[in-house]
């Protein structure tokens, strides 16, 4: 409510600028409905798990500018009905802010979505926003993050503060729902470590700057974490998560010789009663217009690795990613994505697949297949044994 509270008043404060003449706007308006099915062609590992889930999403999104530049005002939401799993049917306000653009600086107030990082199996410093795990189980769908962001550019790179007043909690799937544990986690009740509990404001910057062919970040947070910390499970409590205040410094980098590109992100986090080391390495080698049939070929590898072991949340603890990337580059924008991620200590192995193409104009197709295979019982994703999972959707841009 507080946060719907704040997108009427930026309005309010667009109205008014558009009131005076001497401001002119540039406008626009997209909408994307969607309808998607879920197959989990596996009985689920827990009573009561379904195999077919069909639900639809509404995604309109609202930008004006002032031809000044100096004036932006963007609204954007989500919303999905689904008719299996009550956990998933969700509204969410992804972007509602205003921001004031100058030279050499801009001031943004709202809810915004912030992405920092640039490797491709695990975003290890992008620590800004919520994950939508009903939306995506791999974490790559955020939600909107209240926030008051400065950014500066400077002759020694480009500065971003941010002030978050409020942490969203995770949601989790339902009772009927996949990718959920034994027991069905409810949003409320996983605790905060603070007295203030999601009211704790968190801190946040970053640092980042171009070399020639290297690029460069450094980021640092202070205040509640986005991801549950997890440390065990106990017979007769269940899991052990909990949000606790943390303080991480991050450093990612990219650095790119032609048609490969090496990248590196790298945390250490600390809490009360854990400390950590992250890093996600690995490169891309792009093979361009193969045969001169205009196919781009992209080969990705990367490794992964998380101190904690078997008590890293995503299961990401010594693993191996190797993937694809493959653009058709015709007027139907087909592309495909796969790559499998292999645990190098365990049997864990769970492999993707993702397709997209359009058609009919402003109609589009994705289908995404995900599968794990030999699942290690020492690990968290145990408890997704059995989600092998076929996913289609079939979009419409208006």
């Amino acid at each position: 409510m507080r946060l719907l509270i704040l997108c009427l008043g930026l309005t309010w404060s667009v109205s008014a600028f558009s009131q005076n003449d001497s401001i002119k706007w540039e406008s626009e308006f997209l909408l994307e409905f969607e309808v998607e099915h879920q197959y989990f062609p596996n009985e689920g590992a827990f009573p009561y798990q379904l195999n077919h889930f069909t639900s639809g999403a509404i995604k309109p999104k609202f930008s004006t500018i002032s031809k000044s530049k100096k004036h932006q005002f963007v609204f954007e939401v989500f919303l999905r009905g689904s008719l299996n799993d009550a956990k998933r049917s969700h509204f969410d306000i992804r972007e509602a802010y205003y921001r004031y653009n100058r030279d050499k600086w801009a001031v943004s107030v709202g809810a915004k979505k912030i992405f920092w990082g640039v490797t491709e199996s695990a975003h290890l410093v992008d620590v800004i926003n919520q994950a939508d795990q009903v939306e995506a189980f791999d974490g790559s769908e955020k939600l909107g993050q209240p926030m008051v962001q400065f950014t500066l550019s400077s002759f020694i790179g480009s500065f971003e503060f941010y002030y978050l007043p409020i942490a969203r909690r995770r949601q989790f799937p339902g009772q009927n729902g996949r990718y959920r544990f034994p027991e069905v986690l409810q949003r409320e009740e996983i605790p905060f470590t603070t007295s203030l509990e999601e009211w704790h404001p968190s801190l946040a910057g970053r640092w980042y700057e171009t070399f020639n062919k290297l690029d460069l970040g450094l980021s640092y947070f202070y205040g509640v974490a986005r991801e549950p910390m997890f440390l065990g499970f106990d017979p007769s409590l269940g899991l052990d998560l909990s949000y606790p205040i943390i303080h991480q410094i991050g450093f990612d980098a990219q650095y790119t010789v032609g048609a490969l590109i090496l990248k590196l992100e790298a945390i250490n986090r600390k809490t009360e009663r854990q400390e950590f080391f992250a890093l996600a390495t690995g490169f891309e080698y792009t093979l361009g217009n193969v045969a001169n049939s205009g196919v781009d070929i992209g080969i990705v590898s990367e490794y992964l690795y998380d101190s904690r072991g078997v008590l890293t949340f995503s299961g990401l603890d010594n693993d191996l990613f190797i993937g694809s990337r493959i653009s058709l580059n015709d007027i139907r924008g087909t592309t495909f994505l796969f790559g499998s991620i292999v645990d190098l200590n365990r049997t864990t192995t769970l492999f993707r697949f993702e397709g997209s193409r359009r058609f009919k104009g402003n109609w589009k197709a994705d289908l995404l297949i995900s599968a794990l295979n030999n699942v290690s019982n020492e690990e968290i994703l145990y408890n997704f044994r059995q989600d092998d999972l076929l996913q289609m959707r079939i979009s419409k841009f208006l």
